[in-house]
């Protein structure tokens, strides 16, 4: 444990995050060996929706790696730019970001597997920006449910600042995310729940589904609560996922 939380904290230099989202905790599913992964998210707000992508693509050996476009606003009202901006590292978050990902899982049993990612990259105005996690994944066979428990790591320029009780002082955030996945119809509709702690601009809590159209497409929507006192908005929150996978595998 201490030699992979040391592995932890050196991938926070590395200039690569991602993967795969139950909407905003990553999932810790790894993309099969030479097998493409695609998720769309938008981020459906009074008068803006965001645009979140994600590839990635599978190594082998537990591992995966891909790019990610996040932060992409669009205005859907008649005044202002139809695509917004802010490159002003003063009032953070900084937003669009064009990072790369990276995962690695390492498995503990046939229940319980730890998962450590990063993605990481700059902003339209050169910013740098990363968001770092380790999670523990772990499966309840009676009821094949999945619980993630993990910590996180980020820059201010990612996540935006807090106003009060940050849990590291300057231009980075540490805190905890969870997340469930279990099934309602097994390999056809799932219910999700998540919450990443902070009172940054992902502070949230959200609940929805995921049904899947077929054995490769997965169409997820859920709405996100803020945490008290945080700066992330309330919104509906949509996915088109590509899995190279079946629902059951995605699971393991």
């Amino acid at each position: 444990m201490k030699s992979l939380t040391l592995v932890f904290f050196s991938l926070l230099s590395v200039s690569v995050f991602g993967q795969q989202n139950l909407f905003n905790v990553p999932s810790s599913d790894i993309t099969p060996k030479a097998k493409p992964f695609f998720q769309q998210q938008l981020t459906i707000e009074a008068d803006v929706v965001q645009l979140n992508s994600t590839f990635s693509f599978g190594l082998g050996k537990n591992m995966e790696v891909g790019v990610n476009l996040v932060g992409v606003n669009v205005n859907t009202t008649s005044a202002g730019s139809l695509i917004q901006t802010n490159t002003n590292s003063g009032n953070n978050p900084v937003f669009p970001f064009y990072l790369v990902n990276f995962q690695k899982a390492f498995e503990l049993s046939d229940r319980h597997k730890l998962a450590i990612g990063t993605q990481t990259g700059f902003s339209q105005g050169g910013h740098f920006g990363s968001y770092n996690y380790l999670n523990l994944v772990s499966i309840i066979p009676t009821f094949k449910s999945k619980i993630i428990t993990g910590i996180y790591y980020g820059t201010n320029t990612f996540l935006g600042s807090e106003s009060r009780f940050p849990l590291i002082s300057g231009n980075t955030r540490l805190g905890l995310q969870i997340g469930l996945e279990q099934p309602i119809i097994e390999d056809k509709l799932l219910f999700i729940a998540e919450n990443i702690s902070g009172l940054h601009n992902l502070g949230e809590t959200t609940v929805g589904g995921a049904y899947y159209l077929n054995q490769h497409w997965v169409l997820s929507a859920g709405f996100q609560f803020s945490n008290p006192g945080s700066k992330t908005p309330e919104a509906v929150i949509i996915e088109f996922t590509y899995v190279p996978f079946s629902s059951e595998s995605a699971r393991k």
